[in-house]
C-alpha cells in the first residue's frame, strides 16, 4: 500500500536492470540481457500503477523509469531523460534533475549529438558541484572526457585539465578512465592522451568494440588506434602491450 515506497524501489530497479541489460549486451551474453529486460518491465508496470494512484513525485518516477527503460532497450532515450530532468525541474529537486541531465549528456554523445551532450552535461555538473555531490560530478567529468564534450561554466577547467598533456588512467571497468585516479607516469613512446586512454582500457582487456563504446568513437576507429599503439609499443599484440603499460605505469 506505499505508493511513495514502491515507486522509488521500482525507479531503482529499473536503473539496476538497465545497467545490467547494457552490461550484457556488451558481453553477448544474450540471456542475461532478456532476464535484466524482463526485470526492466516488470518495474516499470509497477512505476505506471503507482503513477496513477500517486501524486507528482510519482508522475515524475514513472517519466525517469520510462528513460531507464530506454536505455535498458539501448535506444537512445536522450529526449526521455530530457523530459525526466524538466519533471524533477518542475518540482523543485535539482538532483534527480542533474542525474536525468548526466543520461541525457550520455544519450546525445552516443548519438554524436556532442554540442546537446555537452550542454546537458554542463548542466548536470553545475549542479552536481552546487549541491556537493562528487560522485556524480566524476561521473560527468568522465563523460566529458570519453566523449571530448565541451563543457561550459565551472565544467570547462575540469576538462581542460582532464584532456590536457597529462592523461589518466581507468577508474575500472570498462566504463573509460576516470578523473579519480592517478595521474600517469610520462612514456617515452610518444603516446596521445587519447591514445592513454585507449591504452588504459586495452590493458583491462576490453575489445575494440568496448573501446569503442567507452571512448564514444567508432569500433574501427579504435582498431586503428590500438594498431596505432602496438605501433609505438614496439609489441607484437594486445597482451604484450597490457604487459608493457602496466609495467611502466602507463595505464
Amino acid at each position: 500500500d506505499d505508493v511513495t515506497g514502491i515507486a522509488w524501489l521500482s525507479c531503482i530497479g529499473l536503473c539496476v536492470e538497465a545497467d545490467r541489460a547494457l552490461r550484457a549486451r556488451d558481453l553477448h551474453e544474450a540471456g542475461d540481457r532478456r532476464d535484466a529486460m524482463a526485470r526492466a518491465r516488470l518495474h516499470a508496470d509497477r512505476l505506471a500503477a503507482t503513477a496513477q494512484d500517486g501524486g507528482p513525485v510519482e508522475r515524475a518516477r514513472l517519466t525517469q523509469g520510462k528513460a531507464e527503460l530506454a536505455r535498458a532497450r539501448g535506444r537512445g532515450g536522450a529526449k526521455e531523460w530530457q523530459r525526466a530532468a524538466a519533471a524533477w525541474d518542475e518540482l523543485k529537486r535539482p538532483y534527480p534533475a542533474a542525474v536525468a541531465r548526466w543520461r541525457e549528456a550520455e544519450a546525445r554523445a552516443a548519438a554524436d549529438d556532442r554540442a546537446g551532450a555537452g550542454d546537458a552535461a554542463s548542466a548536470a555538473l553545475s549542479t552536481a558541484e552546487t549541491l556537493g555531490s562528487e560522485w556524480l560530478a566524476r561521473e560527468v567529468r568522465t563523460l566529458g572526457e570519453r566523449a571530448r564534450l565541451e563543457l561550459g561554466g565551472a565544467g570547462a577547467a575540469s576538462a581542460a585539465a582532464v584532456n590536457g598533456d597529462g592523461a589518466r588512467g581507468t577508474a575500472g571497468g570498462v566504463a573509460g578512465p576516470g578523473p579519480g585516479s592517478t595521474e600517469v607516469a610520462e612514456d617515452p613512446f610518444g603516446l596521445t592522451p587519447r591514445e592513454r586512454q585507449v591504452l588504459a582500457l586495452l590493458a583491462e582487456g576490453a575489445t575494440n568494440r568496448q573501446i569503442g563504446a567507452a571512448l564514444y568513437m567508432a569500433e574501427k576507429t579504435a582498431s586503428v588506434h590500438v594498431s596505432r599503439i602496438l605501433a609505438k609499443l614496439g609489441v607484437q599484440g594486445r597482451t604484450q602491450a597490457a604487459a608493457v603499460a602496466h609495467r611502466l605505469h602507463l595505464a
